[in-house]
Protein backbone atom coordinates (compact mmCIF):
# COMPACT_ATOMS: atom_id res chain seq x y z
CA UNK A 1 0.00 0.00 0.00
CA UNK A 2 2.93 2.52 0.79
CA UNK A 3 4.12 1.52 -2.44
CA UNK A 4 0.98 2.75 -4.43
CA UNK A 5 0.53 6.03 -2.28
CA UNK A 6 4.07 6.47 -2.97
CA UNK A 7 4.15 6.30 -6.59
CA UNK A 8 0.74 8.24 -6.78
CA UNK A 9 2.42 11.06 -4.74
CA UNK A 10 5.17 11.05 -7.53
CA UNK A 11 2.31 11.11 -10.34
CA UNK A 12 0.71 13.93 -8.67
CA UNK A 13 3.88 15.99 -8.39
CA UNK A 14 5.01 15.29 -11.94
CA UNK A 15 1.77 16.29 -13.39
CA UNK A 16 2.02 19.22 -12.05
CA UNK A 17 2.70 22.27 -14.38
CA UNK A 18 4.44 25.77 -13.31
CA UNK A 19 2.60 28.54 -14.93
CA UNK A 20 4.79 31.59 -14.84
CA UNK A 21 3.14 35.13 -15.53
CA UNK A 22 5.00 38.02 -16.60
CA UNK A 23 3.68 41.26 -14.25
CA UNK A 24 5.03 44.79 -15.96
CA UNK A 25 6.40 47.06 -12.47
CA UNK A 26 5.63 50.38 -13.22
CA UNK A 27 8.55 52.91 -12.29
CA UNK A 28 9.70 56.06 -12.45
CA UNK A 29 6.88 58.78 -12.73
CA UNK A 30 5.96 61.36 -15.55
CA UNK A 31 6.35 64.86 -13.53
CA UNK A 32 3.90 67.38 -15.95
CA UNK A 33 0.85 68.05 -18.09
CA UNK A 34 -1.89 65.41 -18.53
CA UNK A 35 0.03 62.80 -17.55
CA UNK A 36 1.42 63.80 -13.99
CA UNK A 37 1.84 60.96 -11.61
CA UNK A 38 1.46 58.12 -14.23
CA UNK A 39 4.05 55.32 -13.37
CA UNK A 40 6.55 54.41 -16.46
CA UNK A 41 6.55 50.82 -18.20
CA UNK A 42 8.09 49.45 -20.86
CA UNK A 43 7.16 50.41 -24.51
CA UNK A 44 6.22 48.29 -27.39
CA UNK A 45 9.24 47.05 -29.88
CA UNK A 46 7.56 48.15 -32.84
CA UNK A 47 8.21 51.40 -31.53
CA UNK A 48 11.68 51.38 -30.91
CA UNK A 49 11.78 50.25 -34.50
CA UNK A 50 10.32 53.24 -35.39
CA UNK A 51 12.72 55.34 -34.06
CA UNK A 52 16.05 53.18 -34.86
CA UNK A 53 14.31 53.52 -38.63
CA UNK A 54 14.52 57.03 -38.48
CA UNK A 55 18.31 57.48 -36.98
CA UNK A 56 19.73 54.43 -39.26
CA UNK A 57 17.48 56.21 -42.17
CA UNK A 58 19.37 59.43 -41.84
CA UNK A 59 22.61 58.33 -41.71
CA UNK A 60 21.64 56.30 -44.64
CA UNK A 61 20.06 59.45 -46.36
CA UNK A 62 16.73 56.83 -46.75
CA UNK A 63 14.56 59.87 -46.33
CA UNK A 64 11.42 58.14 -47.98
CA UNK A 65 11.93 55.79 -44.74
CA UNK A 66 12.17 58.71 -42.47
CA UNK A 67 8.77 59.73 -43.76
CA UNK A 68 7.16 56.82 -44.19
CA UNK A 69 7.81 56.71 -40.06
CA UNK A 70 7.12 60.04 -39.46
CA UNK A 71 3.53 61.74 -38.88
CA UNK A 72 2.34 64.87 -40.98
CA UNK A 73 3.84 67.40 -38.25
CA UNK A 74 6.73 66.55 -36.50
CA UNK A 75 8.61 68.77 -33.77
CA UNK A 76 11.74 68.72 -33.53
CA UNK A 77 13.76 70.15 -30.64
CA UNK A 78 17.81 70.53 -32.02
CA UNK A 79 20.57 70.70 -29.47
CA UNK A 80 21.31 74.53 -30.65
CA UNK A 81 19.41 77.38 -30.85
CA UNK A 82 16.87 76.35 -28.29
CA UNK A 83 13.95 76.61 -30.71
CA UNK A 84 11.03 74.29 -31.21
CA UNK A 85 11.11 73.40 -35.39
CA UNK A 86 7.99 72.64 -36.63
CA UNK A 87 8.79 69.87 -39.82
CA UNK A 88 5.42 69.68 -41.89
CA UNK A 89 5.29 66.88 -44.22
CA UNK A 90 7.26 66.75 -47.09
CA UNK A 91 10.06 67.80 -45.37
CA UNK A 92 12.69 65.36 -47.09
CA UNK A 93 13.96 68.47 -48.81
CA UNK A 94 14.86 69.86 -45.61
CA UNK A 95 16.52 66.74 -43.78
CA UNK A 96 18.49 66.43 -47.07
CA UNK A 97 19.80 69.96 -46.75
CA UNK A 98 21.16 69.14 -43.55
CA UNK A 99 23.38 66.29 -45.01
CA UNK A 100 24.57 68.96 -47.95
CA UNK A 101 27.81 69.51 -46.66
CA UNK A 102 29.20 65.58 -45.72
CA UNK A 103 29.84 62.57 -48.19
CA UNK A 104 28.76 60.20 -45.10
CA UNK A 105 27.48 60.09 -41.60
CA UNK A 106 28.10 56.99 -39.49
CA UNK A 107 25.75 56.19 -36.44
CA UNK A 108 26.66 53.80 -34.32
CA UNK A 109 23.52 53.30 -31.86
CA UNK A 110 24.19 51.96 -28.05
CA UNK A 111 21.23 51.44 -27.12
CA UNK A 112 16.96 51.53 -27.65
CA UNK A 113 14.81 51.56 -24.97
CA UNK A 114 10.97 52.68 -25.32
CA UNK A 115 9.31 53.88 -22.34
CA UNK A 116 5.06 54.28 -22.25
CA UNK A 117 2.97 56.47 -19.21
CA UNK A 118 0.95 53.71 -17.78
CA UNK A 119 -2.27 55.37 -18.83
CA UNK A 120 -1.34 55.32 -22.49
CA UNK A 121 -1.85 52.75 -25.54
CA UNK A 122 -0.49 54.65 -28.20
CA UNK A 123 1.94 56.85 -26.72
CA UNK A 124 6.05 55.77 -26.28
CA UNK A 125 8.96 57.74 -25.94
CA UNK A 126 11.83 55.87 -27.24
CA UNK A 127 15.53 57.16 -26.46
CA UNK A 128 18.55 56.37 -28.69
CA UNK A 129 22.35 57.35 -27.06
CA UNK A 130 24.67 57.21 -30.07
CA UNK A 131 27.88 58.31 -31.74
CA UNK A 132 27.82 60.17 -34.68
CA UNK A 133 30.68 60.55 -37.00
CA UNK A 134 29.99 63.17 -40.07
CA UNK A 135 32.89 62.99 -42.98
CA UNK A 136 32.52 66.37 -44.64
CA UNK A 137 33.10 66.87 -48.34
CA UNK A 138 36.10 68.93 -47.72
CA UNK A 139 37.83 66.72 -45.84
CA UNK A 140 37.31 67.26 -42.32
CA UNK A 141 35.76 64.98 -39.74
CA UNK A 142 33.14 65.68 -36.77
CA UNK A 143 32.30 63.68 -34.07
CA UNK A 144 29.66 63.43 -31.54
CA UNK A 145 27.83 62.12 -29.18
CA UNK A 146 23.85 62.16 -29.41
CA UNK A 147 20.88 61.55 -27.60
CA UNK A 148 17.42 61.39 -29.45
CA UNK A 149 14.40 61.18 -27.76
CA UNK A 150 11.45 60.24 -29.47
CA UNK A 151 7.44 60.69 -29.07
CA UNK A 152 5.46 57.96 -31.02
CA UNK A 153 2.13 58.12 -31.20
CA UNK A 154 0.25 55.68 -33.55
CA UNK A 155 3.14 54.21 -34.70
CA UNK A 156 4.68 57.43 -35.71
CA UNK A 157 7.23 60.02 -34.87
CA UNK A 158 5.46 63.31 -33.65
CA UNK A 159 8.82 64.74 -31.94
CA UNK A 160 11.78 64.46 -31.20
CA UNK A 161 14.38 65.65 -29.05
CA UNK A 162 18.07 66.26 -29.87
CA UNK A 163 20.89 66.39 -27.37
CA UNK A 164 24.58 66.58 -28.69
CA UNK A 165 28.14 66.84 -26.98
CA UNK A 166 31.65 66.46 -28.82
CA UNK A 167 33.56 63.36 -28.45
CA UNK A 168 37.25 63.39 -28.75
Amino acid sequence: MKKILLIITIAVFLGCETKTVEVTKPAGEWLMGNLKGDKMIPGPDEDAQVAMDVIMGYANKDFELMMERSADTVMFFPEKGGELVQLVKPFDDFVESLQEPYDSIVRTPYNVYPLRPESSDNFTIVTVPFTEIRYAKDGSVEKERIIERFWVVDGKVVRVNKWAAELN
